[in-house]
């Protein structure tokens, strides 16, 4: 399983009620806790971990973490190593899939780990069987008192940021699930390393190998997060000045059975990020770095496209897994219409991609007048400056002259004063002077020609706006 949570992959503490003797940052730290003996601060005893006051009043003390990897927890493993009479009794774990820090103060918490007892100066994991992306968690103590660490592992379920930004994405990133298979030699650091989505703090934090005194040279098999065609590969050495390797070869294969060649000795500058493009793209569902003859990475990016089907895959996954607050917000920004949202929501979980696109034909099946109307209304008018998706969408009116913009304009007007309701138009891929036109042909329209013509507009409006957020369409 892949750490989702310590400094090294991105985590943070976020906020907490208390840290007054040691703070909470402190448990997201990689190296095991140390104890300082005769070490005190102004505030007491030093302690390498998070620890509150001894608390007077009801209650219990918490502090919120967010994940530098979303995803769906597997295990937690709580640490409270040199804290012997200064435990807490119990702990508990809730998650969030906010996303954002600024929506944690109004998120839905769910209970991951209930109350549960601890012991002193003793490591203690525990398995999680829950589905749900986790962006955020808040552990709870009970009352008070110190924890060295908190691990959280898991698999990573990916934003379409790192699915379908619209150009070449890092397939083997740990974001994506990338992850090594096998590996010649990891005696002083693990090739996992590699593929964090982080800035590399030191030697450390990347990969290398021991001195080769024989023939031959080191490799590792990395199987990638998402299979796809590979056009670049990033070889960064920073921090390996005097230990990094003299050249790297690159090995793809799509089953790991039969491997092809495609680098065969790009040389590779210590203490730099290499850019090292294919001579001709490849298709890769895993890639083999050889590093000559030895040395240190500390981090490693394949750049390139996924397949379809595999980003299809990996954003069902992601709506499916989102939990119920998170899951309506998705539906909310490809149609804001409540009856609309909960029949999709009540649809979850879908197989493929095409089985979201059908539901949300049949939920529209079911509008009447007044569903329909409330979907127009959520539409600025075209020619107006609404949310990012609707200027996407309305694109074709950047730059325009301020003739065009005011003939939108008047005839935006004349359409709500005849119809009552918001001119809309499946605005993609159409400049200002066709939606000009198509307002001015619609307008010879009865009123129930022209709601049934709006509501077209509005299915396909949703439905490109699902298949971008699907990766079906470039993001």
């Amino acid at each position: 399983m892949i750490d989702l949570i310590s400094h090294a992959v991105g985590g943070r503490m976020v906020e907490c009620n208390d840290e007054f003797f040691a703070v909470a940052d402190n448990l997201l730290k990689t190296t095991d806790p140390v104890w300082k003996d005769g070490e005190y601060t102004d505030r007491g005893k030093w302690m390498d971990g998070w620890e509150t006051r001894r608390r007077r009043e009801p209650g219990n003390d918490w502090c919120v973490l967010a994940l530098g990897i979303p995803g769906a927890v597997r295990r937690v493993t709580v640490d409270t190593s040199h804290f012997t009479g200064n435990y807490p009794d119990e702990f508990s774990l809730e998650a969030t899939g906010a996303a954002f820090d600024d929506r944690v103060a109004t998120a839905v918490w769910e209970m991951l780990i209930p109350p549960t007892e601890l012991t002193g100066d003793s490591v203690a994991s525990f398995q999680v069987d829950d589905p749900h992306r986790v962006t955020h968690l808040r552990l709870n103590i009970y009352p008070d008192g110190g924890v060295a660490r908190l691990r959280v592992e898991g698999d990573p379920i990916p934003s379409i940021r790192e699915v379908c930004p619209g150009g070449p994405v890092d397939l083997a990133s740990a974001l994506v699930g990338g992850a090594p298979m096998s590996v010649s030699d990891r005696h002083y650091s693990d090739p996992a390393n590699t593929l964090r989505p982080t800035v590399p703090a030191g030697m450390w934090d990347g990969w290398e190998t021991k001195r080769r005194r024989g023939p031959g040279h080191d490799w590792v098999v990395f199987g990638l997060g998402l299979a796809g065609v590979v056009e670049e590969v990033v070889v960064d050495t920073t921090h390996f000045k005097g230990n990094a390797p003299g050249f790297v070869s690159l090995d793809v294969s799509d089953t790991g059975e039969t491997w092809a060649g495609v680098i065969e000795r790009a040389p590779v500058k210590p203490d730099a990020q290499n850019r090292i493009p294919l001579p001709q793209p490849a298709h890769a569902g895993q890639v083999r770095l050889g590093i000559h003859p030895d040395g240190g990475v500390s981090r490693f990016r394949v750049l390139g496209r996924p397949d379809p089907g595999t980003a299809n895959e990996k954003r069902v996954l992601y709506l499916n897994s989102l939990f119920d607050q998170e899951a309506e917000r998705f539906f909310f920004t490809a149609c804001p219409v409540t009856a609309w949202v909960e029949q999709m929501m009540s649809r979850r979980p879908y197989r493929r991609a095409d089985d979201v696109l059908a539901a949300a034909g049949i939920a529209f099946d079911s509008f009447e007048e007044k569903g329909w109307l409330e979907a127009f209304a959520s539409h600025p008018r075209i020619g107006e400056r609404g949310d990012d998706t609707s200027s996407r969408e309305q694109s074709g009116v950047v730059g325009v002259g301020r003739a065009v913009l005011r003939e939108l304009a008047e005839v935006n007007a004349r359409y709500e004063e005849k119809y009552g309701f918001t001119y809309i138009v499946h605005a993609s891929g159409k400049g200002a002077s066709e939606m000009l036109e198509i307002a001015r042909t619609r307008l010879g329209n009865s009123s129930e020609e022209e709601i049934a013509i709006a509501a077209q507009e509005q299915r396909a409006i949703t439905a490109t706006r699902l298949r971008r957020m699907l990766c079906q369409e470039p993001s």
